[in-house]
């Protein structure tokens, strides 16, 4: 974000109308000031009017094309940060480290990334990130983030603990990838040490891996899971929701500068909650605007709507929210393996402040199934 924005942001917490705070006292904020705010413009919701920032502000951006950003795509292109006064500035990165990093160095504002031992340890350095929303997990049968074995293996590993002697495939130790394959481990009373374990660089290098014996499993996400099924190179084993039921994915992360721009971070979680809404009302819960969505992650993302609506897509909390005990549970894990040193409480790193306003400027969400 630009320094002049950062400064206006700071003015711009006068811009909410009356509404319920994040901390649950019902306040009525002071009258927005015409250099900071549009109250003529404000935006109704049914908790509440907020007045999109004025200036507009820009906000920076991690662009990683995984249609499981679906919160930010839609809200980008249905105009919701728009209408709240913010400009989204994509940027791309060459990998999910150079990311992290950027993120880390406030060079972006906003990522959607894994939890791994870097989100703990560069805490610890002094370059904290805040994770702040769900930015992905599995949906129950629909599996966008699971363990696939070779297709030869399909009568042979029924159950955990014959994953014994496999050599599974992941794209990097320490961080999520392993530990999906760890908690489906457990489940079978094994241990890391029960497998061999082989870095491949990419997913669809894992695939690879399968196809031509190199592994008999990997770790893979979505679109590389519905590849290898459709190719007959693999088989999804077991639900991921049975074995890591309340694990994420990915979540959204802000600065630790960003964090401070209270005003634009806050509008910014309600657009993307609104985009996430979207996604789930026309998409997830029911198919009534099934083309419209498609359309926008394909070209957002540059994956056909062919390959989109062959794959599982990625859940989105409505509100937000993920486990906190969950992630602290996996803090430990890592602590356990020796690439976290300094176990710092998960609560430090986690700032659902600006989800829980959000949610209660939309109100509470009905799926279309209920």
């Amino acid at each position: 974000m630009k320094p002049s924005s950062r400064l206006a942001a700071v003015l711009l917490a006068a811009g909410i109308l009356p509404v319920t705070t994040a901390c649950g006292s019902n306040t009525a904020a002071s009258p927005p000031s015409s250099s900071t705010t549009n109250s003529g413009q404000a935006v109704s919701f049914p908790g509440g009017k907020v007045a999109p920032l004025n200036p507009p502000v820009t906000v920076t951006v991690a662009d990683d094309k995984d249609p499981s950003g679906a919160g930010i795509m839609l809200a980008n292109a249905l105009g919701y940060f728009k209408q709240l006064g913010i400009n989204i500035k994509a940027i791309s990165f060459n990998s999910g480290a150079d990311e992290f990093n950027s993120l880390a160095g406030n060079q972006v504002d906003v990522a959607r990334g894994l939890i791994s031992a870097a989100t703990f340890n560069s805490y610890r350095q002094g370059l904290p990130v805040y994770l702040v929303a769900d930015g992905g997990h599995n949906l129950p049968g629909r599996p966008y983030f699971a363990l696939v074995l070779q297709k030869s293996l399909e009568s042979k590993v029924q159950h955990y603990s014959q994953l014994k002697g496999l050599k599974i495939g992941l794209v990097s130790f320490g961080n999520v990838n392993q530990l999906f394959m760890d908690r489906a481990l457990a489940k079978g009373g094994l241990t890391n040490k029960d497998v061999t374990t082989v870095v491949v660089d990419s997913f669809s290098d894992l695939v690879t891996a399968m196809g031509n014996g190199a592994v008999n499993g990997a770790m893979l996400v979505e679109p590389q899971i519905s590849q290898a099924v459709a190719k007959n190179i693999g088989f999804v084993f077991k639900d991921p929701y049975q074995y890591a039921p309340n694990e994420e994915a990915s979540t959204l992360m802000f600065s630790s500068h960003f964090v401070k721009d209270k005003a634009v971070a806050q509008r910014f979680m309600l657009a993307y909650l609104e985009g996430v809404r979207y996604y789930n009302t026309h998409y997830i819960d029911s198919h009534q605007g099934e083309k419209k969505v498609l359309s926008i992650l394909s070209k957002a993302s540059g994956d056909p709507v062919s390959l989109l609506t062959s794959t599982n897509p990625a859940g989105l909390s409505p509100n937000g929210l993920f486990s906190v005990s969950q992630v602290q549970q996996d803090e430990n894990w890592y602590h356990q393996y020796g690439t976290v040193s300094h176990e710092t409480p998960a609560q430090k790193m986690i700032n659902l402040t600006f989800a829980q306003w959000a949610d209660k400027i939309l109100g509470p969400y009905t799926s279309p199934k209920s």
